[in-house]
């Protein structure tokens, strides 16, 4: 038996930037008419391929410190920062942080991007943001890092893994 050390994030970081080559749906940025219609405040996000969480679920955006973990791509951090948030997108991809990137510079939108990994927020400080929005979580020890990082009466909201 073959016993070789794998490199959980770099595997993960080449497979999220040839998901972005492919044009997977995760990584197409949303259009410039959804960023509009975020602005007027009419927004949505979706953490699974159909149903959009619910808003109410949400802080109100205007003014809302807003995490985005495992969610580069484009898609939820452009929408909460269209809607007043300060958002700040974590993602071990590269190249799903530039898509996030493309459309702050075409919105005119301001959006923090770090490439990192949200096994390890030790760069955010704890009790900073309303919001969490995870992508991807699989285990109960991931979960419970990303709850430190809420303020008191922060909302977590998460798509979990198959099995997680």
């Amino acid at each position: 038996m073959l016993n070789r050390h794998i490199d959980v994030r770099a595997y993960n970081r080449e497979a999220w930037n040839h998901q972005v080559d492919s044009g997977n749906e995760w990584t197409v940025p949303v259009s410039p008419e959804t960023v509009a219609a975020a602005r007027e405040g009419r927004w949505q996000v979706l953490l699974t391929p159909a149903i959009p969480v619910p808003r109410e679920w949400f802080p109100a955006m205007p003014g809302a410190d807003v995490l985005c973990l495992a969610c580069g791509g484009g898609q939820q951090g452009p929408i909460f920062a269209a809607a007043g948030a300060n958002v700040t997108v974590l993602d071990n991809s590269p190249r799903q942080l530039a898509q996030d990137r493309l459309v702050a510079e075409r919105e005119g939108l301001l959006i923090r991007t770090v490439e990192g990994d949200m096994a390890d927020l030790s760069v955010f400080a704890d009790g900073g943001c309303a919001a969490r929005l995870a992508r991807g979580v699989s285990s109960a020890p991931a979960r419970r890092r990303l709850v430190g990082g809420l303020r008191e009466s922060g909302d977590l909201h998460l798509r979990l893994h198959p099995g997680g």
